[in-house]
């Protein structure tokens, strides 16, 4: 073990800065896959010299490994009824990889070029309580100029521990994931008019814990808002964060 590892962002960052590969592979523990899945990933890679990689999901229960729920061909996030509303993806192409907005974080591919890269625009981020939303790189990555692609036939196995098929918002509404979720807007929206709608809804539903956490990730993290500021226009907000 090596570093001062915080929380999942800051394990990531340090283990990502200390490679010596070429290709980077990143997993969770409760991601279960075979070594054919992590070379037809690669095969994709190769194709995609410069972007990130990452399969769909399936559902698993706990501790059976059955099926359990839906497949997921990466992630939205909607602001329409709940912030920050978790949204699997339907099926795009059965055959063929395509961009998605975001990919689950548990599992992901990409070189290590395209990683040092994203480590000069901040890396995983720390936040201070050591939850993690790791997710948020990949829109920090495609402003950099990356894409992130799902591979359809490449399905991994992900483990819900205590969630009932996948994760649901009122599972993850504690205060714990607040200051992750609210510093990720922070870093990422410059769209006045889409920052104001994410602003009304997050403020109405977490009440005065918006506001606070927002007061911090300015704090913390307007370094980056700063350094990101000058690509903000290079992606389609909007594609990313449904409202």
């Amino acid at each position: 073990v090596i570093g001062n590892i915080q929380s999942p962002g800051s394990g990531r960052s340090i283990g990502a800065r200390a490679a010596s590969g070429t290709n980077l592979f990143f997993s969770d523990c409760h991601v279960c896959f075979t070594p054919d899945k992590i070379s037809k990933l690669l095969v994709v890679l190769d194709r995609h010299k410069t972007d990130m990689v990452a399969p769909s999901m399936q559902v698993v229960d706990f501790p059976s490994c059955e099926v359990e729920g839906g497949t997921g061909y990466g992630i939205a996030f909607s602001f329409i009824d709940q912030p920050y509303k978790w949204e699997w993806l339907p099926q795009e192409s059965s055959s063929h990889e395509y961009q998605t907005p975001f990919a689950c974080a548990c599992q992901f591919m990409c070189k290590k070029k395209t990683m040092d890269h994203l480590l000069g625009y901040g890396g995983f981020l720390t936040p201070p309580a050591g939850v993690g939303m790791e997710e948020e790189i990949f829109m920090r990555i495609q402003r950099l100029g990356h894409k992130v692609w799902i591979c359809p036939t490449v399905t991994l196995g992900h483990l819900f521990k205590g969630y009932t098929g996948k994760p649901t918002w009122t599972e993850h509404s504690n205060k714990g994931w607040f200051f992750p979720r609210v510093a990720a807007i922070y870093v990422n929206v410059f769209d006045k008019e889409l920052y104001n709608k994410i602003e009304s809804l997050c403020s109405r539903v977490w009440g005065d814990e918006w506001y606070k956490n927002l007061e911090i990730a300015k704090t913390q993290y307007s370094w980056l808002r700063n350094l990101m500021k000058p690509m903000a226009s290079k992606i389609d907000e909007n594609w990313f964060l449904r409202t």
